[in-house]
């Protein structure tokens, strides 16, 4: 991750997978500058968690009062 002060530049990489010069030159960046690549989402990737979470069954009732009553059980042993 980077602080929030940070600069951010988007650099293209070339057919050959090389960075021309020219990019880099205009950032300031001498050769044998280290570089740290911080991959972004793709295109499209959703900008929240919301409707990911994966379906769960349906529960009875008497699933749900079962369930309950072990949860104040185990409250109650506290």
């Amino acid at each position: 991750m980077s602080s929030p002060d940070a600069h951010q530049h988007e650099l293209v990489v070339a057919n050959d997978g090389s960075i021309p010069a020219s990019q880099l030159a205009v950032l300031g960046l001498r050769p044998g500058t280290h570089l740290r690549v911080v991959e972004s989402p793709p295109f499209g990737a959703p900008s929240s968690i919301a409707g990911s979470l994966p379906d769960f069954p349906d529960i009875a009732w008497e699933d749900f009062e079962k369930a309950s009553a072990l949860a104040i059980q185990d409250l109650s042993g506290r």
